[in-house]
């Protein structure tokens, strides 16, 4: 008899004999299995799968054993690249922390600070780069290593032990393959112990064996570096049915392809490793600056059987004539750094650069995603394709005019596909809604071309969005909208983010810009709200004298109806949140002055000129700040004043609006002296304008009409806020209270004084606004 304890060991071991004869080559992980293939193994051994309740049971003990999935575009079982790996790349990264930090030659330590600069890191010195590099290294090693095992059964190579010096030299000696390019990287392998490198190449099949190479690197590499890191150099994996899309549109069979900003290779790598698809390239280009980069994407063009070549360069360096072939289309995820983050010097030589390939005139605000479309049109000839994915900002924002200008000279815009924000971000942690453009280089004399403008609501099939860009016809769909323009009819000053859902909104001739009725400002900017925005238990815990503080509105998100009224700030305290700004003006004795080094990119700070007990409360506090706030000392705002803690001046606004919301944009009365910071606008009326006329004004702010026209101002962030700028706010078409008769003023006044109270006490706003609505449509 058999007790349960001995037929739970004799499964294991039947599982054991079942995935040595899956790797068939003494591998500890075997290939990607298909159903039939893991239940003949199984029965060899003798376990029944032919009973569903065992085979069921089999199934998930193997795959957990393996740490396998299905998948059903392969229709078998496939490695997965994940936790497991990633912990044992973090793991092992650990160890040579200590060594980066101090046991570095001279020559090693200066290659390792340029590669800082190259890839935007702070400081070698920090533990957090260090431990960054470390797992770039690992990551490094372990492609190559992937790459030798691809080839390795090919040659009858050896096997590849975990040695470092050994398994580079061997990598190098036995392969030409530009994926295993010397780097820095390479010297920092050396430093690891072979049992610590073996945890990590122990995992390569992972990465042989997946079914979707590009993914599956670029998802290992955005796991092991933190998004601040690779947002400083705009770095941002393309899913894969976006990469599909775009090369589906741009490429046909055998296309000669160019993907500047390779990456990890998620635009131009093949569909499958397995299946030849007919829109898969002949031949890609991969250019990239960083090493670490160049490397993920050829390997995973060599594991997807995509024949590949890569120059490492910056692509705005790169000209027609470096290539040894001419460039059918072109596929690009660029950068998207933005102006402020580029370095002064190399900013101007990429504007100057642009102004003179393109003759236009280009402002040193653009991102450097700009430089990128306007220098790969030179790669394309009449006919050829493009497809970009960028930040859709551009659309709407003064350094896109000379952009657009510059895409309806030399292009037809074939079609803009924008996703709706609210649906799952195609880039993580990218604060930014993607566009992706579908550009056909042209001809001088060819003007005839309908763009779509394409909405998606809903995630979609590659199939369905590849007809709406190619065919799409003007309405709505099941997935989202597609509205059609002539290209000619498009007006590079024109904001064409309005496009993609137009609304028609008939403007009175009665009505003004606000701007002509009252000012617009921005609210104070702090530099740092954690720090001068505080809660009363703050205030109380350091004793912060009372001359020192202003009444602070607070943030749109705790103001839930029309109106910020006095007696709310006990409720705002009671709830802890900050209500109070440290608002000094002159400079405080004892507290130390700073001045803010460029090139470190902090503030320092001298002693305080005196050693005694402050006087004041605030000065302890003020001391406690520069050393202690986690990022006080790097605010550029803050330590470009004098004296750096003191808030930029500001007057109490009469009206309010939040700068970014969910939904409709709320228009509130400020009835309080509370100053408002840069989350809001403040509105200021003509001192003529008195209180009553001032609520019509407010009735009207937050009726239907100005819904609609604040829906087409907005700018639509990646998180699903709605933004609206000062600019947009001045030009909205207001009523002037002046010259309306008394009983409407009145009326309007009444009803904003309804809406207000309705909201206080939860009831419905609806008949409110209805019948602001129907005063409206009648005045107008």
């Amino acid at each position: 008899m058999i007790t349960s304890v001995g037929l739970e060991a004799r499964r294991r071991g039947q599982i054991e004999e079942v995935i040595e004869q899956l790797a068939a080559d003494g591998h500890a992980l075997p290939p990607p299995f298909s159903e039939p293939e893991l239940y003949r193994a199984a029965a060899s051994v003798g376990i029944p799968v032919w009973e569903p309740e065992v085979k069921n049971r089999f199934t998930g003990g193997i795959l957990d054993r393996l740490n396998y999935e299905w998948d059903p575009v392969a229709q078998g079982f496939v490695p997965v690249v994940g936790e497991t790996l990633i912990g044992a790349i973090k793991t092992a990264a650990e160890t040579v922390v200590p060594a980066l930090n101090s046991e570095l030659s001279q020559s090693l330590r200066r290659r390792l600070e340029d590669w800082c600069e190259l890839h935007g890191f702070e400081s070698l010195e920090h533990t957090a780069v260090q431990t960054i590099i470390a797992r770039q290294a690992l990551l490094s090693v372990l492609l190559q290593a992937a790459l030798y095992e691809r080839q390795r059964k090919q040659h009858a190579w050896p096997q590849l032990d975990t040695n470092p010096q050994t398994t580079l030299r061997r990598i190098e000696e036995r392969t030409g393959h530009p994926g295993f390019k010397a780097c820095v990287l390479d010297d920092v392998v050396q430093l690891f112990e072979a049992t610590d490198l073996e945890a990590v190449l122990s995992e390569r099949h992972r990465v042989l064996y997946s079914s979707q190479p590009a993914e599956s690197i670029g998802k290992l590499y955005e796991a092991l570096l933190p998004s601040e890191y690779r947002r400083t150099i705009g770095q941002h994996r393309t899913p894969p049915e976006i990469g599909s899309l775009m090369q589906t549109w741009a490429t046909s069979g055998g296309d000669t392809v160019l993907d500047p900003g390779m990456g990890a290779g998620g635009l131009s790598t093949p569909f499958h490793p397995r299946w030849d698809v007919s829109t898969d390239p002949g031949d890609v280009t991969g250019i990239d600056r960083s090493p670490i980069a160049a490397r993920m994407g050829i390997t995973a063009q060599t594991l997807a059987r995509q024949g590949t070549t890569a120059q490492l360069t910056d692509f705005l360096d790169l000209a027609p004539g470096d290539l040894d072939h001419d460039v059918d289309a072109v596929v690009c995820n660029p950068p998207y750094t933005r102006y402020q983050e580029l370095p002064a010097e190399y900013r101007a030589e990429r504007n100057a650069q642009a102004e003179d390939q393109t003759g236009v005139e280009i402002p040193g605000t653009s991102p450097l995603y700009a430089y990128f479309l306007y220098h790969l049109r030179q790669f394309l000839d009449p006919g050829d394709r493009a497809a970009v994915i960028v930040p859709h900002a551009f659309l709407a924002r003064d350094y896109g005019t000379p952009l657009k200008r510059f895409l309806l000279r030399e292009f037809h815009v074939k079609a803009i596909l924008m996703s709706d924000p609210n649906t799952e971000s195609v880039f993580e942690n990218a604060q930014t809604t993607e566009l992706i453009l579908f550009l056909e280089a042209r001809s001088e004399d060819d003007d005839t071309n309908v763009t779509r403008f394409i909405h998606v609501d809903e995630k979609q099939d590659v199939p369905s969005l590849t007809d709406a860009v190619r065919n799409g016809r003007q309405g709505e769909t099941e997935w989202g909208v597609v509205h059609c323009v002539e290209q000619a009819d498009l007006a590079p000053d024109q904001k064409w983010d309005r496009l993609f859902d137009p609304i028609d909104v008939e403007t009175s001739p009665r009505l003004t810009p606000l701007s002509e009725l009252a000012d617009v400002r921005r609210g104070l900017q702090t530099g740092e709200n954690d720090f001068f925005c505080l809660t009363q238990e703050t205030i109380d815990a350091w004793g912060i004298e009372q001359r020192f503080l202003e009444r602070m509105v607070p943030k749109p998100e705790y103001i839930e109806g029309y109106d910020v009224r006095s007696n709310d700030w006990q409720h705002h305290r009671d709830n802890d949140r900050p209500t109070r700004l440290l608002y000094h003006t002159d400079p405080v004795e004892g507290v130390p002055a700073t001045t803010y080094d460029e090139e470190a990119g902090r503030a320092k700070w001298s002693e305080a000129t005196t050693t005694e007990e402050p006087a004041l409360s605030v000065v302890e506090y003020l001391r406690h700040g520069l050393p202690e706030h986690k990022t006080l000392s790097t605010r550029t705002t803050v330590h470009r004043r004098e004296p750096w803690y003191r808030v930029e001046r500001g007057d109490v606004a009469p009206i309010l609006i939040a700068s970014m919301s969910r939904s409709g944009i709320r228009f509130l009365l400020n009835e309080t002296n509370a100053r408002h910071l840069n989350s809001y606008y403040g509105v200021y009326p003509d001192p003529a304008i008195k209180r009553t006329g001032k609520k019509a004004l407010l009735a009207y702010l937050n009726s239907t009409f100005v819904d609609k026209i604040v829906s087409q101002e907005q700018h639509t962030l990646s998180s699903g806020l709605k933004k609206l700028e000062p600019g947009d706010a001045k030009d909205i078409p207001v009523i002037d209270p002046q010259k309306f008769p008394d009983t409407v003023v009145s009326t309007l006044a009444d009803s904003f004084d309804d809406l207000r109270e309705a909201a206080r006490r939860n009831e419905d706003e609806e008949p409110i606004i209805s019948r602001i609505d129907s005063v409206l449509e009648r005045e107008l």
